[in-house]
């Protein structure tokens, strides 16, 4: 006499259905935001849905073993399944934890938060939803300060010009590479300073955030101020503060490589007695358009 064969519990057969559809859910989300273009917040809230739904799993899988234990029927493979994919969905976010607790709720960084350099362009075209540009230095200075006290202007021995071109090469070549969308020449007889407006985007969910440069004169050459700001969410995990530190590094290894390739140039005259002097950057780009 045959039996029918016993089916897993039903609490099985969800944990695993749930846990596969979230991590479904958050590759495809990745992949849609990343390559096609699908809008910052309706990722965000997609992300979120995918972690609740991992967080059911786990519940579903407690229920399963709870029913297991009792009946002895099957569906340990699945219910173990699921338990396993939802903890290792729920460990990218619990991974930021410590940045969460350790560093402050802020989503704009800027060297000088005094008087931040201001988005022109980009406060135009940023999407419906983001963040303001409108920098709250009651909330943030204070909190900046205390979590990134090395952050400040770099200060740049040649002019203003000089400096100015120096942020458009490390931007176009270097390895701080961002997309420019406005450029504000120096003009220093009418006292405006150079603004340079570019948007950055992050390496794995390819999140943008917008970065603008102010070059002005300062009594001992060029003064460069940057300012990162995240288009979405409340805390950006210490994202803007590693993206100022290396575009300063950036900027201050290029000063420097400059300096020494200048000292290295005047130390070799051509034949006809001058000074052996690569175009500048300025130069090029100039070139380049007339071509």
């Amino acid at each position: 006499m045959s039996h029918a064969p016993v089916r897993p519990t039903p609490f099985a057969v969800w944990t695993s259905r749930v846990a596969l559809f979230s991590i479904g859910l958050v590759v495809a989300t990745l992949v849609l935001h990343r390559l096609f273009w699908m809008s910052t917040a309706v990722a965000l809230n997609l992300f979120a849905f995918a972690f609740m739904l991992a967080g059911l799993a786990i519940l579903l899988a407690l229920g399963a073993f709870a029913s297991i234990w009792r009946t002895g029927g099957p569906g340990i493979s699945r219910a173990l399944l699921g338990l396993g994919i939802s903890l290792v969905l729920l460990a990218w976010p619990a991974s930021q934890w410590p940045a969460i607790a350790n560093l402050p709720e802020i989503n704009d960084v800027t060297t000088d938060p005094l008087s931040p350099p201001p988005f022109l362009s980009l406060a135009a075209s940023r999407p419906p939803g983001s963040n303001s540009l409108t920098y709250p230095a009651e909330r943030f200075a204070e909190a900046q300060l205390r979590a990134y006290p090395d952050i400040g202007p770099l200060i740049l021995n040649r002019s203003v010009q000089d400096a100015y071109e120096l942020v458009v090469d490390a931007l176009q070549r270097g390895k701080v590479k961002m997309r420019i969308v406005n450029e504000q020449l120096p003009d220093q007889r009418a006292g405006q300073p150079g603004l340079i407006e570019a948007i950055d985007r992050t390496l794995i969910l390819g999140f943008w955030d917008d970065v603008v440069f102010r070059i002005s004169s300062d009594p001992r050459g060029a003064r460069i101020d940057v300012r990162s700001a995240s288009r979405f969410g409340r805390h950006d995990l210490g994202q803007n503060a590693r993206r100022v530190r290396a575009i300063l590094a950036e900027l201050l290894t290029r000063a420097e490589a400059t300096v020494a390739s200048a000292r290295r140039r005047s130390a070799r005259p051509d034949r006809e007695g001058g000074v052996i002097e690569r175009p500048s950057a300025r130069d090029e780009r100039q070139r380049n358009l007339r071509r």
